[in-house]
């Protein structure tokens, strides 16, 4: 649409500085609903036409199954269109020599039984796949402005309640400075802040903060993990967890993460403090134990 004008605001310096900028910005296909899988699919297939621009890389995903595990997927397995979706079940025989994974379980960790092998998935690099959005949309007309923080969204109506009837619309939004703008539509993508911006107009968001732990660890040697550092290496997700494990060994480092649920509160935190895990012994943290069970040394 050339006549319409677009002006992105962006609370930060540079753009992808949000959630972007901690994202451990890896990719898959392999979802059991039939909405993730066209969404996904159709996202890969655009990301290998830039993939030179994006530094993607085609690594695979290596998702273990313990045998409780395996069973209570079949369902959503099943779902797989193993042509389209392009994926191998593997035994732990199967299992590619080069890679130094201790399957047979320990501590909490149980043993793998099956793995699901997605050959489509992979990592990129998120801020340079914004980067190429904010290029394609300025080429486009776009207008970007950043260090602008909007703080408080005006009414047509002053009154802090009012009948249904006024046909309330939002008038202005206004940032930290108190500069107004205004528009004829208002798309507000603000992921984890949502909330504080629109729930006090009334709009419920149903987005809910919530910290997710990512933790990038130094390989003394990358021969720990696999016999051959040069070869490609999947993204791994271990069998009890769903910790997850992202080499980058050209650089002798993995990312390390998880999602916890229950016990972890939903709250806003721009800075997040990590967490203790006091259970452990002094001197070990819960990567330290990831790692020890992970590898087969």
């Amino acid at each position: 649409s050339p006549t319409t004008k677009i002006l992105l605001l962006d609370k930060n310096p540079k753009v992808a500085g949000g959630n972007t900028s901690k994202s451990a910005a890896l990719y898959r296909n392999l979802f059991s609903s039939k909405t993730s899988q066209a969404l996904s699919s159709s996202s890969i297939a655009f990301y290998g036409t830039i993939a030179n621009k994006i530094a993607r890389k085609n690594t695979g995903y290596f998702w273990m199954f313990a045998a409780e595990e395996w069973q209570k997927s079949q369902k959503g397995i099943e779902k797989l269109e193993r042509e389209v979706d392009n994926f191998a079940i593997l035994t732990v025989e199967e299992i590619p020599k080069n890679l130094k994974l201790h399957v047979g379980g320990a501590a909490d960790f149980k043993a793998v039984y099956r793995v699901l092998h997605g050959h489509n998935c992979g990592a990129l690099s998120a801020i340079k796949l914004t980067n190429f959005f904010v290029e394609e949309f300025t080429k486009l007309g776009g207008e970007l402005l950043l260090n602008t923080e909007i703080k408080f969204i005006r009414l047509s109506e002053e009154e802090h309640l009012f009948p249904p009837w006024k046909g309330i619309e939002v008038l202005s939004i206004i940032d930290q400075n108190g500069r107004k703008y205004s528009a004829k539509k208002y798309v507000f993508a603000t992921g984890a802040w949502t909330p504080n911006l629109l729930t006090p107009i009334g709009i419920a968001p149903h987005v809910y903060p919530k910290k997710r732990q990512l933790f990038t660890l130094k390989l003394q040697d990358a021969k720990e993990m696999v016999h051959d550092p040069t070869a490609e290496v999947p993204n791994l997700i271990l069998p009890t967890g769903g910790v997850y494990i992202k080499p980058i060994l050209q650089n002798g480092l993995i990312m390390v993460g998880c999602a916890d649920d229950l016990g972890n509160p939903f709250q806003l935190q721009d800075y997040p403090p990590p967490v203790s895990y006091t259970h452990l012994r002094a001197h070990e943290t819960v990567l330290d134990l990831v790692c020890r069970l992970l590898l087969e040394k």
